[in-house]
């Protein structure tokens, strides 16, 4: 039963980071075309830092440390930068 678990979870690890990858690279773009200095490198590190959690995550899980709060945690990201940063996901 663990192993469905943690396929489920990379399964959704792989579509998140697909998510953040596209969208979230375009939102960024255009983020940092309208907003150039400290607020457009801010957006660019947030990008880079959600997207580097996703390794991490999938190693947590499958090494047996993960607990539910990756998964929570994971999404809060999500949430949190797609509402702050990521507002014009067009590629025009």
């Amino acid at each position: 039963m663990w192993v469905l678990g943690r396929l489920a979870f990379t399964f959704f690890l792989v579509f998140s980071t697909g998510w953040a990858v596209f969208p979230g690279g375009f939102g960024t773009l255009h983020f940092r075309e309208s907003h150039p200095g400290l607020a457009g490198q801010l957006a660019r590190l947030c990008w880079w830092f959600v997207l580097l959690v996703h390794p991490l995550a999938l190693y947590r899980v499958w090494s047996g440390d993960v607990v539910g709060y990756w998964l929570a945690a994971l999404v809060a990201m999500h949430v949190l930068f797609f509402l702050i940063f990521v507002r014009n996901v067009g590629t025009r």
